[in-house]
């Protein structure tokens, strides 16, 4: 049974060991407070859970960094002594490269000339991963082995779907797909006060709303584009026409495309 230590067990790093309960995994999960740990351990009994970071990582042959962009560095000094050559460390946080990650962690790599060899691994999930629907991105360091990499998507596929990317388009797909369930979520809201105004009660609208959402997505699952769908529904002189072009009169498009690139760093 291999295990698996993850640090920072809060909203993402829990919902990563839920979707690890039943595997063959042995899970360690740390968090800040003892009342998050009780929480962890009261929905998944059979996980360990400890405030200690190096206790958790001792003998882990996975290693998977959910702390907050701050702690990074500090977290990582305080375990990098104790990783066996060859553990995975998945780091799931959001700006920290693998220069940076090797830095931390004193690893050997093309990124940095450390002490140690350790698989570095990035995954950038969204929050959604809490119900199984994560869309995840996850970028290998250079000279990752096949085992490795087959163990890191055999882990993240449990919870949502997984795209393999280069480490320079991270940034992109974080925008995308994870401040951009936040971009489709305003879309709701939104959707939502327009339907009050015109008479629906507010819990039947986001009801309906959230649906109609996944319902669009669903057009989508086969390949087919956007447009094609949207001309199905869009009859000459009819109501979607008129909603379409009030949209794009009240700059849609652009507030969409512009919160993607300001929601993407330089």
């Amino acid at each position: 049974m291999k295990k698996i230590a993850i640090l920072g067990a809060g909203n993402m790093g829990s919902a990563v060991a839920e979707s690890l309960k039943g595997s063959e995994y042995e899970i360690s999960c740390t968090a800040a407070s003892q009342r998050t740990l009780d929480r962890i351990k009261a929905s998944m009994p059979e996980v360990n859970v400890t405030l200690s970071n190096q206790e958790a990582v001792k003998d882990a042959e996975i290693v998977i960094l959910a702390v907050k962009p701050y702690l990074a560095e500090t977290v990582c000094a305080e375990i990098e002594e104790l990783l066996k050559e060859g553990t995975i460390v998945i780091s799931l946080i959001a700006g920290v490269d693998f220069f940076k990650l090797g830095q931390y962690l004193n690893a050997k790599s093309e990124y940095y000339s450390g002490d140690k060899l350790l698989h570095l691994v990035r995954v950038i999930p969204n929050t959604a991963i809490k119900y199984e629907k994560s869309v995840t991105f996850i970028a290998y360091a250079d000279g990752m082995p096949v085992d490795a990499k087959s163990e890191t998507e055999k882990i993240f596929s449990l919870s949502g779907k997984v795209f393999v990317v280069p480490e320079d388009k991270m940034a992109a797909c974080t925008s995308l797909a994870s401040c951009g369930i936040a971009y489709f979520l305003r879309f709701i809201r939104a959707a939502v006060e327009g339907a009050v105004e015109i008479g629906l009660k507010p819990d039947f609208a986001t009801e309906v709303a959230a649906l109609t959402a996944e319902g669009a997505a669903a057009l989508l699952a086969d390949g087919s584009h956007p447009e094609v769908e949207i001309d199905k529904v869009t009859t000459p002189g009819g109501l979607t026409i008129r909603g379409l072009n009030a949209l794009e009169a009240h700059g849609f498009n652009a507030a969409i495309i512009a919160a993607l690139k300001a929601s993407t760093p330089c």
